[in-house]
């Protein structure tokens, strides 16, 4: 499976806003790669899965067989998102 084409930056800048409001869950924290926005480090799938929600309403399952984070931080930076290692 691959990331949904129709989730847009501002899918993912509300699944930002949604982090900021309740923080990242436990097992999600960022490993290899996290979006560097406004001074912060977001995790790259939970940024997918989440946006996921506003474009789909739906959180993506975060398992390698569904999106990889390969895939997610190519995503990220192609919606132009800067992508920094952790």
């Amino acid at each position: 499976m691959a990331i949904p084409k129709n989730i847009t930056r501002e899918h993912i800048l509300l699944a930002i806003s949604k982090i900021d409001k309740e923080d990242v869950p436990p097992k999600r924290n960022a490993r290899k790669w996290a979006v560097h926005y406004k001074s912060k480090k977001y995790p790259c799938k939970l940024l997918i899965s989440w946006a996921n929600i506003y474009a789909n309403q739906e959180d993506l399952d975060p398992n390698p067989n569904v999106f990889q984070l390969t895939m997610a931080r190519e995503y990220l930076q192609n919606c132009g998102f800067e992508v920094v290692s952790v």
